[in-house]
């Protein structure tokens, strides 16, 4: 994509030194920039991640039909985020393979070969530990059909037809990343750039469509849920945001903008929820949520998204993976029983040792396993030359 002109009033998506909202900054160990030196990252995005992964942490320690409506939002907020990015990164690859610097399947490989490297370890060292020691002994891990399920990233299409039932059903979400990864790199690296707003349109219109047969077949809610098809619309319409190449009109790239788009996304899951349509119609929430990610990068020097890119939220952005992950069957009061400390507190006060248990162990995964993980099986810079962005997932 060619860069706009570098002035206050317009963004450019391209890579590099600050435009927009990406930022130059050198890499710190255990920080979230990548291991690749100097590379930069989009401001507010590790933030906005940090706030998709509260939404879902609260409505799975506090379950109701608001706070799983808001949940639900903040898997969708993910897939929004994740299309975004990832659609950046094959529309660069299919740059260089026009431009006769690279061919399919080697873009291919290096694609699959990062993502590998992000995704995988963790998540198989997280199901290794539960299945095959004594830590996940107390816990509901579900038949051995549901394992195998999860050891091949098809947790969501076995939860459609048994429904839920374990404490890793939160799985399902990572299974839809990895459905789209398979079914949409090898279509946007072998097919022209220009056709990647049409790849998304139709995937856009395959979850419309879905939609509408699940209503008409009168589906139970699980499949509006977790149905590929169904969440699949949600990152290519992420993935259109992350295409747009003209900048937002400029009423809509003020801090009242980002605001009034920010609040509403947050709200209606909350008012709606008891309802019990949310997971039929809320997705549409989803063009709220893309709108977003566009303003986040076209207003960099807004107070949103200096809120947003605080440290604290920064932070728990760049480990959200594992923290997502792990957060479900992590509970602090059996973990304090047995270290000799038994506690039995107000919810609010065992919600926040929760999260702080989890995000503790998170860190640890990310500094421990992730990051040398991501350095040691990534893909050699030279070869991968990406768009610098900030972990995607």
């Amino acid at each position: 994509m060619v860069p706009f002109e570098q002035r206050r009033d317009r963004w450019s998506p391209a890579f590099g030194r600050r435009r927009g909202g990406v930022q130059d900054r050198p890499h710190r160990p255990g920080s979230g920039a990548r291991a690749d030196a100097g590379e930069p990252r989009i401001l507010g995005f590790d933030g906005l991640r940090a706030l998709a992964f509260l939404m879902v942490f609260v409505s799975h320690k506090a379950p109701s039909p608001r706070t799983e409506a808001l949940g639900s939002a903040g898997v969708w907020l993910f897939f929004v985020l994740s299309g975004f990015l990832i659609v950046r990164i094959l529309a660069a690859a299919r740059a260089r393979i026009e431009a006769g610097t690279a061919t399919p399947l080697d873009s291919l490989r290096v694609f699959y070969r990062n993502r590998f490297a992000r995704i995988v370890p963790v998540y198989y060292a997280f199901l290794f530990v539960l299945y095959a020691t004594p830590l996940g002994g107390p816990l509901d891990l579900g038949d051995a059909g549901f394992k195998r399920a999860t050891w091949l990233y098809l947790t969501n299409l076995y939860i459609e037809r048994h429904g839920w039932g374990t404490e890793l059903g939160h799985l399902w979400s990572l299974a839809v990343e990895q459905q789209f990864y398979l079914l949409f790199a090898p279509a946007a690296l072998f097919l022209p750039r220009r056709h990647f707003g049409a790849l998304c349109g139709a995937l856009i219109g395959a979850s419309v469509l879905m939609h509408a047969v699940l209503w008409s077949a009168g589906a139970w809610l699980v499949s509006f849920d977790v149905d590929t098809l169904a969440n699949l619309g949600l990152i290519a319409l992420g993935g259109l945001a992350g295409l747009r190449r003209s900048p937002l009109p400029g009423w809509l790239r003020r801090d009242a903008a980002l605001i009034a788009v920010l609040v509403p996304f947050l709200a209606l899951p909350l008012l709606a929820g008891e309802t019990g349509l949310w997971l039929v119609v809320g997705r549409l929430s989803g063009g709220l949520a893309a709108l977003l990610l566009l303003q986040i990068v076209q207003c960099p020097e807004s107070r949103t998204v200096a809120i947003l890119d605080s440290p604290w939220l920064r932070r728990i952005g760049v480990i959200s993976y594992a923290a997502y992950l792990f957060h479900v069957p992590l509970h602090a009061e059996p973990v304090l029983a047995a270290l000799g400390l038994p506690f039995a507190g107000p919810r609010a006060v065992t919600l926040a040792l929760d999260l702080a248990l989890t995000l503790l162990l998170a860190e640890a995964s990310w500094r421990l396993l992730e990051s040398p993980a991501r350095r040691l099986l990534r893909a050699p810079r030279r070869a991968a030359r990406e768009p610098a962005l900030v972990n995607p997932l």
